[in-house]
Protein backbone atom coordinates (compact mmCIF):
# COMPACT_ATOMS: atom_id res chain seq x y z
CA UNK A 1 0.00 0.00 0.00
CA UNK A 2 0.83 3.28 -1.21
CA UNK A 3 1.19 5.91 1.86
CA UNK A 4 -1.15 9.14 0.67
CA UNK A 5 0.28 12.80 1.07
CA UNK A 6 -1.75 15.59 1.99
CA UNK A 7 -3.63 17.62 0.35
CA UNK A 8 -6.30 19.62 0.66
CA UNK A 9 -7.92 22.35 2.17
CA UNK A 10 -6.43 24.22 5.37
CA UNK A 11 -9.58 22.98 6.94
CA UNK A 12 -8.75 19.51 7.53
CA UNK A 13 -7.13 17.95 10.13
CA UNK A 14 -5.13 15.04 8.21
CA UNK A 15 -3.33 12.38 9.94
CA UNK A 16 -1.26 10.00 8.29
CA UNK A 17 -1.79 7.01 7.46
CA UNK A 18 -0.38 3.96 5.20
CA UNK A 19 -3.61 2.05 4.28
CA UNK A 20 -6.69 2.45 2.72
CA UNK A 21 -9.89 3.48 4.27
CA UNK A 22 -11.74 0.76 6.11
CA UNK A 23 -14.82 -1.15 4.95
CA UNK A 24 -17.54 0.99 6.23
CA UNK A 25 -20.21 -0.39 8.32
CA UNK A 26 -23.63 0.94 7.11
CA UNK A 27 -23.15 1.08 3.50
CA UNK A 28 -23.25 4.63 1.15
CA UNK A 29 -25.67 6.84 0.45
CA UNK A 30 -26.25 9.25 -3.12
CA UNK A 31 -26.31 12.83 -2.65
CA UNK A 32 -27.27 15.96 -4.64
CA UNK A 33 -26.28 19.63 -3.20
CA UNK A 34 -29.28 20.85 -5.28
CA UNK A 35 -31.92 20.45 -2.46
CA UNK A 36 -31.36 24.04 -1.42
CA UNK A 37 -32.15 27.14 -3.65
CA UNK A 38 -28.83 28.57 -3.15
CA UNK A 39 -25.60 26.23 -2.52
CA UNK A 40 -22.63 26.92 -0.73
CA UNK A 41 -19.79 25.46 0.11
CA UNK A 42 -21.72 25.89 3.92
CA UNK A 43 -24.81 24.21 2.60
CA UNK A 44 -22.03 21.29 1.30
CA UNK A 45 -20.48 20.87 4.46
CA UNK A 46 -23.90 20.68 6.90
CA UNK A 47 -25.42 18.45 4.03
CA UNK A 48 -22.27 16.03 4.46
CA UNK A 49 -22.76 16.82 8.46
CA UNK A 50 -25.94 15.35 8.53
CA UNK A 51 -24.69 12.24 6.47
CA UNK A 52 -22.41 11.39 8.97
CA UNK A 53 -24.61 12.06 11.91
CA UNK A 54 -27.72 10.08 9.91
CA UNK A 55 -25.13 6.60 10.17
CA UNK A 56 -23.72 6.77 6.57
CA UNK A 57 -20.12 5.90 6.11
CA UNK A 58 -19.87 6.67 2.96
CA UNK A 59 -21.70 8.78 -0.11
CA UNK A 60 -21.67 8.95 -3.12
CA UNK A 61 -21.45 12.16 -4.84
CA UNK A 62 -22.24 12.98 -9.06
CA UNK A 63 -19.55 15.18 -9.29
CA UNK A 64 -16.53 16.19 -8.50
CA UNK A 65 -16.66 19.91 -7.92
CA UNK A 66 -19.67 21.73 -7.33
CA UNK A 67 -19.01 25.35 -8.34
CA UNK A 68 -15.66 25.93 -6.42
CA UNK A 69 -16.60 23.87 -3.86
CA UNK A 70 -14.40 20.28 -3.97
CA UNK A 71 -16.63 17.24 -3.01
CA UNK A 72 -13.99 15.05 -1.63
CA UNK A 73 -12.80 17.56 0.47
CA UNK A 74 -15.57 18.92 1.98
CA UNK A 75 -17.32 15.15 2.70
CA UNK A 76 -13.44 13.25 4.39
CA UNK A 77 -13.60 16.68 6.60
CA UNK A 78 -16.93 15.31 7.79
CA UNK A 79 -15.15 11.85 8.52
CA UNK A 80 -16.92 10.18 5.31
CA UNK A 81 -15.57 7.45 2.84
CA UNK A 82 -16.24 9.03 -1.07
CA UNK A 83 -17.53 7.25 -4.12
CA UNK A 84 -15.89 9.91 -6.38
CA UNK A 85 -18.35 10.99 -9.45
CA UNK A 86 -16.53 12.40 -12.27
CA UNK A 87 -19.55 13.91 -14.77
CA UNK A 88 -19.11 12.81 -18.68
CA UNK A 89 -20.70 14.83 -21.50
CA UNK A 90 -20.90 12.65 -24.62
CA UNK A 91 -20.89 15.98 -26.33
CA UNK A 92 -17.74 17.63 -24.90
CA UNK A 93 -15.55 14.91 -23.87
CA UNK A 94 -12.53 17.61 -23.54
CA UNK A 95 -15.05 19.13 -20.30
CA UNK A 96 -14.09 16.06 -18.34
CA UNK A 97 -10.64 17.10 -18.32
CA UNK A 98 -11.01 19.43 -15.34
CA UNK A 99 -12.72 17.36 -13.18
CA UNK A 100 -10.44 14.06 -13.77
CA UNK A 101 -7.59 16.75 -12.60
CA UNK A 102 -9.51 17.15 -9.27
CA UNK A 103 -10.10 13.61 -9.00
CA UNK A 104 -6.43 12.71 -8.48
CA UNK A 105 -6.11 15.56 -5.88
CA UNK A 106 -9.14 14.08 -4.23
CA UNK A 107 -7.88 10.32 -4.65
CA UNK A 108 -4.62 11.38 -2.47
CA UNK A 109 -6.80 13.07 0.50
CA UNK A 110 -7.23 10.93 3.81
CA UNK A 111 -8.74 11.71 7.53
CA UNK A 112 -7.64 9.06 9.69
CA UNK A 113 -9.73 6.17 8.00
CA UNK A 114 -12.03 8.44 5.28
CA UNK A 115 -10.97 8.77 1.94
CA UNK A 116 -12.02 8.05 -1.64
CA UNK A 117 -12.54 4.51 -2.15
CA UNK A 118 -13.56 4.81 -6.12
CA UNK A 119 -14.30 6.77 -8.87
CA UNK A 120 -16.74 6.55 -11.41
CA UNK A 121 -15.84 8.24 -15.09
CA UNK A 122 -19.94 8.51 -16.68
CA UNK A 123 -23.53 8.46 -14.92
CA UNK A 124 -25.97 6.80 -17.28
CA UNK A 125 -24.20 8.53 -20.47
CA UNK A 126 -24.76 5.43 -22.69
CA UNK A 127 -28.53 4.92 -22.18
CA UNK A 128 -28.72 7.02 -25.85
CA UNK A 129 -25.46 6.29 -27.49
CA UNK A 130 -24.60 2.89 -29.86
CA UNK A 131 -20.41 3.57 -29.47
CA UNK A 132 -18.60 4.02 -26.06
CA UNK A 133 -16.95 7.58 -26.79
CA UNK A 134 -12.78 6.79 -26.52
CA UNK A 135 -12.33 9.20 -24.17
CA UNK A 136 -14.39 7.37 -21.28
CA UNK A 137 -11.00 4.90 -21.34
CA UNK A 138 -8.81 7.71 -22.16
CA UNK A 139 -9.87 9.37 -18.69
CA UNK A 140 -10.46 5.92 -16.86
CA UNK A 141 -6.64 4.71 -17.93
CA UNK A 142 -5.62 8.69 -16.88
CA UNK A 143 -7.03 8.19 -12.91
CA UNK A 144 -5.80 4.36 -12.47
CA UNK A 145 -2.53 5.73 -13.66
CA UNK A 146 -2.24 7.87 -11.50
CA UNK A 147 -4.13 6.71 -8.45
CA UNK A 148 -3.12 2.87 -8.90
CA UNK A 149 -4.93 1.81 -5.39
CA UNK A 150 -8.09 3.85 -6.03
CA UNK A 151 -10.96 1.27 -8.28
CA UNK A 152 -11.85 3.45 -11.10
CA UNK A 153 -14.64 2.76 -13.48
CA UNK A 154 -18.08 4.00 -14.35
CA UNK A 155 -21.97 3.71 -13.75
CA UNK A 156 -24.50 2.53 -16.38
CA UNK A 157 -28.25 1.22 -15.98
CA UNK A 158 -29.13 -2.52 -15.59
CA UNK A 159 -30.55 -1.61 -19.03
CA UNK A 160 -27.20 -1.65 -20.72
CA UNK A 161 -26.18 -4.80 -18.74
CA UNK A 162 -29.47 -7.21 -19.16
CA UNK A 163 -31.45 -5.60 -22.08
CA UNK A 164 -30.10 -7.35 -25.30
CA UNK A 165 -31.45 -4.00 -27.31
CA UNK A 166 -29.18 -2.20 -25.67
CA UNK A 167 -26.10 -4.03 -24.82
CA UNK A 168 -26.14 -5.64 -28.34
CA UNK A 169 -26.54 -2.19 -29.66
CA UNK A 170 -23.06 -0.16 -27.69
CA UNK A 171 -20.42 -0.96 -29.84
CA UNK A 172 -16.98 -0.90 -27.10
CA UNK A 173 -19.12 -2.08 -24.51
CA UNK A 174 -17.27 -5.38 -23.10
CA UNK A 175 -13.87 -3.53 -23.20
CA UNK A 176 -14.94 -0.57 -21.05
CA UNK A 177 -16.12 -2.85 -18.79
CA UNK A 178 -12.80 -4.24 -19.03
CA UNK A 179 -11.17 -1.76 -18.37
CA UNK A 180 -12.81 -1.17 -15.22
CA UNK A 181 -11.77 -1.67 -11.59
CA UNK A 182 -15.36 -1.34 -10.69
CA UNK A 183 -18.59 -1.05 -12.62
CA UNK A 184 -21.59 0.66 -11.05
CA UNK A 185 -25.23 -0.43 -11.76
CA UNK A 186 -28.15 1.47 -11.23
CA UNK A 187 -31.42 -0.75 -10.41
CA UNK A 188 -34.34 1.58 -9.84
CA UNK A 189 -38.04 -0.81 -9.20
CA UNK A 190 -39.80 1.93 -9.56
CA UNK A 191 -39.60 2.43 -13.11
CA UNK A 192 -40.61 -1.10 -14.03
CA UNK A 193 -44.17 -1.06 -14.49
CA UNK A 194 -46.27 -2.93 -12.05
CA UNK A 195 -43.73 -2.96 -8.96
CA UNK A 196 -45.07 -2.55 -5.56
CA UNK A 197 -43.10 -1.43 -2.78
CA UNK A 198 -42.90 -4.53 -1.01
CA UNK A 199 -41.76 -6.92 -3.84
CA UNK A 200 -39.18 -4.00 -5.07
CA UNK A 201 -36.47 -6.06 -3.44
CA UNK A 202 -37.29 -9.26 -5.12
CA UNK A 203 -36.39 -7.37 -8.20
CA UNK A 204 -33.29 -6.08 -7.35
CA UNK A 205 -32.51 -9.22 -5.79
CA UNK A 206 -33.33 -11.17 -9.02
CA UNK A 207 -31.71 -8.44 -11.55
CA UNK A 208 -28.43 -8.79 -9.20
CA UNK A 209 -28.77 -12.95 -9.85
CA UNK A 210 -28.81 -12.63 -13.00
CA UNK A 211 -25.61 -9.46 -13.29
CA UNK A 212 -23.94 -12.43 -10.99
CA UNK A 213 -24.94 -15.26 -13.61
CA UNK A 214 -23.53 -17.07 -16.35
CA UNK A 215 -25.11 -15.12 -19.73
CA UNK A 216 -23.84 -12.09 -18.25
CA UNK A 217 -20.48 -13.84 -17.71
CA UNK A 218 -20.30 -14.62 -21.31
CA UNK A 219 -21.13 -11.11 -22.39
CA UNK A 220 -19.05 -9.25 -20.06
CA UNK A 221 -16.62 -11.36 -18.57
CA UNK A 222 -15.32 -10.49 -15.03
CA UNK A 223 -17.64 -8.25 -14.76
CA UNK A 224 -19.98 -9.87 -11.50
CA UNK A 225 -16.70 -9.28 -8.82
CA UNK A 226 -16.44 -5.70 -10.39
CA UNK A 227 -20.08 -4.86 -9.53
CA UNK A 228 -21.34 -1.98 -7.18
CA UNK A 229 -25.08 -1.25 -6.59
CA UNK A 230 -24.93 2.68 -7.16
CA UNK A 231 -28.56 3.50 -6.82
CA UNK A 232 -31.50 1.89 -5.72
CA UNK A 233 -34.19 3.61 -4.02
CA UNK A 234 -38.49 4.13 -3.74
CA UNK A 235 -39.82 7.63 -3.88
CA UNK A 236 -42.47 8.90 -0.88
CA UNK A 237 -45.13 9.78 -3.86
CA UNK A 238 -45.71 9.88 -7.65
CA UNK A 239 -47.61 7.74 -9.66
CA UNK A 240 -46.73 5.98 -12.62
CA UNK A 241 -47.36 3.01 -14.70
CA UNK A 242 -48.95 0.81 -12.24
CA UNK A 243 -46.28 1.97 -9.52
CA UNK A 244 -46.92 4.68 -6.67
CA UNK A 245 -44.72 6.64 -4.46
CA UNK A 246 -45.42 6.44 -0.61
CA UNK A 247 -44.00 7.14 2.80
CA UNK A 248 -44.88 3.78 3.37
CA UNK A 249 -43.45 2.33 0.52
CA UNK A 250 -39.92 4.32 0.59
CA UNK A 251 -39.73 2.92 4.56
CA UNK A 252 -40.65 -0.68 3.59
CA UNK A 253 -37.76 -0.86 0.60
CA UNK A 254 -35.44 1.11 2.87
CA UNK A 255 -35.49 -1.16 5.47
CA UNK A 256 -35.47 -4.46 2.87
CA UNK A 257 -32.70 -3.22 0.71
CA UNK A 258 -30.58 -2.61 3.86
CA UNK A 259 -31.06 -5.98 5.40
CA UNK A 260 -30.44 -7.19 1.49
CA UNK A 261 -27.44 -5.64 0.99
CA UNK A 262 -26.11 -6.46 4.18
CA UNK A 263 -26.06 -9.93 2.95
CA UNK A 264 -25.12 -9.93 -0.32
CA UNK A 265 -22.75 -6.64 -0.70
CA UNK A 266 -19.72 -5.04 0.84
CA UNK A 267 -20.72 -1.98 2.37
CA UNK A 268 -18.68 0.29 -0.24
CA UNK A 269 -20.48 -1.60 -3.25
CA UNK A 270 -23.84 -0.29 -1.66
CA UNK A 271 -25.34 3.33 -2.50
CA UNK A 272 -29.07 3.88 -1.33
CA UNK A 273 -30.31 6.59 -3.52
CA UNK A 274 -30.88 8.75 -2.16
CA UNK A 275 -30.04 11.24 0.77
CA UNK A 276 -32.56 14.43 0.01
CA UNK A 277 -35.43 15.08 -1.83
CA UNK A 278 -34.81 17.21 -4.97
CA UNK A 279 -38.19 19.33 -5.83
CA UNK A 280 -36.36 21.00 -8.77
CA UNK A 281 -36.52 17.45 -10.48
CA UNK A 282 -39.76 17.34 -13.14
CA UNK A 283 -38.12 14.78 -15.29
CA UNK A 284 -40.38 11.91 -13.92
CA UNK A 285 -43.18 12.29 -11.42
CA UNK A 286 -40.70 9.98 -8.65
CA UNK A 287 -37.28 12.20 -9.35
CA UNK A 288 -38.34 14.96 -6.43
CA UNK A 289 -39.43 12.06 -3.94
CA UNK A 290 -36.40 9.74 -3.61
CA UNK A 291 -35.04 11.06 -0.27
CA UNK A 292 -34.93 9.64 2.95
CA UNK A 293 -34.97 12.95 4.22
CA UNK A 294 -36.99 16.02 2.74
CA UNK A 295 -35.29 18.68 1.25
CA UNK A 296 -35.33 20.53 4.48
CA UNK A 297 -33.46 17.25 5.77
CA UNK A 298 -36.01 15.98 8.16
CA UNK A 299 -36.07 12.24 8.17
CA UNK A 300 -39.76 10.76 6.53
CA UNK A 301 -39.26 7.70 8.47
CA UNK A 302 -36.96 6.49 11.29
CA UNK A 303 -33.54 5.29 9.83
Amino acid sequence: MKTFSFVAASTLAMLSSTTLAATTTTGGVCYDPAHVDSVTEATISADFQTIKEKGFDLVRTYVTTYGTSDMATLAIAQGLNVTLGVPFDNDDPSATADYVTAAISAGALFNGSASVVQIFVGNENLASVNTVPSEMLTYIKQLQEALPNVPIGTVQRNTEMLDSSRYSAISGLADLFTACDVVGVNIQPVFTANTAAADAITLVSNQWTELQGSDTESRFPGLADKLAITETGWPSAGSSDGNTGSVTGAEQFYSDYMTWAAENLNATRSHYFQMFDLPSRTDTVFEAHFGICDENGNEKFTL
